[in-house]
């Protein structure tokens, strides 16, 4: 089945995780502070926003291809996502508070704008593709976000409150994967499809590292001693 196999893929590198990717090594270390997470906001608020626009824009590439089924599987994946954007809002306005007027205002990581380009890619390339990096996405959240969460609020004082974009994400994926597997099956017949999708999650997951690389670099940040935040 194409959605076992995809889950088998996210679920070995959601393992290697923990060892590998600096957002939860640097978590662990307490090295994790106000700038690195204020960065990470920035740019998942700028991911998350762009998520209303990459279901329309499956849903007219499902549409010319007349996949129906596709078309409204998307239509009503967006009614899920509506306002998911607002947490990240909120999560970096708190996060601003914890720093100078000069470092509140942070950029979009590069990086991320790439990540967002990948998933036009796929989509305009086949919208059943995409379904390959949502299970990815949701999937990825459900497994690590909330021991990295544990980690962030133990180890660099950075509270949950403050990462409500994760923790809710990691939450409500978590009925949402299931389905998602399901419908991988249902609405992709071709079994060809298969290595294409494995391909869209193994570029997803280097673009993914080299965002997280980006976040955590303390070349930009070195230059402004910044304590961690307070969880009080």
């Amino acid at each position: 089945m194409i959605g076992e196999a995809l889950r088998a893929q996210v679920a070995a590198y959601a393992a290697s995780v923990p060892a590998n990717n600096p957002l939860f090594v640097k978590a662990e270390m307490g090295a994790l502070n106000a700038r690195h997470i204020s960065r990470y906001l920035a740019s998942v608020h700028f991911l998350v926003r762009h998520t209303p626009i990459h279901l329309d824009r499956a849903r007219k590439r499902a549409a010319e291809l007349g996949d129906a089924a596709l078309d409204d599987h998307f239509a009503k994946k967006s009614v899920d996502e509506a306002g998911h954007d607002l947490w990240a809002a909120r999560d970096l306005e708190r996060i601003r508070e914890q720093l100078s007027a000069a470092e509140a205002q942070p950029d979009v990581a590069r990086s991320m704008k790439d990540y967002v380009r990948h998933i036009e890619d796929v989509i305009d390339e086949d919208p059943v593709l995409y379904l390959a990096y949502i299970l990815f996405a949701e999937y990825l959240v459900v497994i690590v976000g909330p021991s990295w969460l544990a980690l962030l609020e133990e180890r660099c004082g950075i509270p949950r409150t403050s990462m409500t974009v994760v923790g809710n994400h990691a939450e409500l994926d978590r009925e949402h994967v299931e389905e998602a597997l399901e419908e991988i099956d249902d609405l992709v017949g071709d079994p060809r499809k298969l290595a294409p999708m494995r391909r869209v999650v193994t570029r997803t997951i280097a673009l993914f590292d080299a965002f997280c690389a980006e976040v955590t670099s303390d070349r930009r940040a070195s230059r402004h001693a910044q304590p961690h935040v307070s969880a009080a």
